[in-house]
């Protein structure tokens, strides 16, 4: 039957650039056709056999075989042309995996391989008995001629291939447009992205201790006094003030006031406890450590003044300027 330009060459463009798609189509297209055709049934008159059915019992060859019986190979070319007489059999197709799909189940009067013998196509799907089965088997020469004998049956047949390209190019064009759509992102996509990558982010950055502050504490807080150098160097030397390194333990372990203690901000309620929780609260205490992200020295200091501590200092210029004076560092 004919069909309009347009989407006959839409479908014939998509087929040419999905293969598999058009083996999926035309397989699930076979699996109806042996499904729903009985010629032994449909051509049964009350009078008894019809002429087709008498034609198909006089050519071929009788078979019976045990069930698991392998009749037709997916792949195979095509040679015969099958009717079940009694017993069933599976259709199924199976990946290069070995992923099976079970597609139908065929019982007596049924028949299958005709679309591969007209198409001249490898078989689609592969054929098994599931119990005792007897069947003819016609050669594409006996086939040939049962067609030319019954043009009802070669109408029955074209019919078949005429719904399976329609249903092919349906199946196609679905699938086309599906794919497109899954490629297409809108700004909102985006968008969604993004905030999602925020989200993660903040809570990440939350989590580590070492996480840079999002809001710069000098921004939203009083500043901790600061100690100039000279004046902390001099505490220093008459034994005035604890000296408190901030940094992280492994900067500490790299190089410090001599004497300091270390209290990590990360491990600061800790540490604390174990160092400083019985020290007058008078005593003055001056904190050093800092890097470009990071202000560890202020973070501590604020919470030494959190713990009731009355005169806390932020060390000015900091471990840098400490050491380029030379003044006692270790290790």
């Amino acid at each position: 039957m004919p069909r309009s330009a347009g989407p006959k060459s839409a479908g014939r463009s998509s087929r040419a650039a999905s293969n598999r798609l058009q083996d999926e189509g035309k397989m699930a297209t076979e699996e109806k056709i042996m499904a729903n055709n009985d010629p032994a049934q449909s051509s049964q008159s009350a009078d008894g056999p019809s002429h087709l059915q008498l034609k198909i019992s006089q050519i071929g060859k009788e078979k019976t075989v045990p069930p698991q019986t392998l009749i037709v190979k997916q792949g195979a070319i095509p040679e015969h042309f099958y009717v079940i007489r009694q017993g069933r059999v599976q259709v199924f197709r199976e990946t290069e995996d070995h992923i099976r799909t079970e597609l139908a189940v065929l019982g007596p009067g049924a028949y299958f391989g005709e679309l591969a013998l007209v198409t001249n196509q490898p078989r689609t799907a592969s054929v098994e008995t599931l119990e005792e089965t007897r069947y003819t088997e016609i050669s594409r020469s006996e086939f040939d001629q049962l067609l030319d004998d019954n043009p009802q049956l070669g109408r029955q047949i074209i019919k078949q291939l005429a719904q399976w390209l329609v249903e092919g190019d349906r199946r196609l064009e679905t699938q086309v447009v599906r794919q497109f759509r899954v490629r297409e992102i809108s700004w909102f996509d985006y968008v969604l992205l993004l905030g999602l990558s925020v989200i993660l982010a903040v809570i990440f950055n939350f989590s580590n201790p070492n996480g840079i502050p999002l809001v710069p504490h000098f921004w939203a807080e009083e500043p901790v006094p600061k100690i100039e150098l000279a004046q902390a160097y001099n505490d220093y030397s008459h034994q005035q003030a604890l000296f408190i390194d901030a940094r992280p333990a492994n900067f500490y372990d790299q190089k410090h006031i001599k004497g300091a203690i270390s209290i990590p901000l990360a491990l600061f309620d800790f540490v604390y406890t174990m160092r400083l929780s019985q020290t007058d609260k008078d005593k003055p205490l001056i904190v050093y450590g800092r890097n470009i992200s990071r202000h560890y020295d202020d973070d501590v200091a604020r919470k030494l003044i959190l713990r009731g501590h009355t005169n806390v200092k932020v060390l000015d210029g900091g471990l840098t300027a400490w050491d380029k004076i030379n003044y006692p560092t270790e290790p």
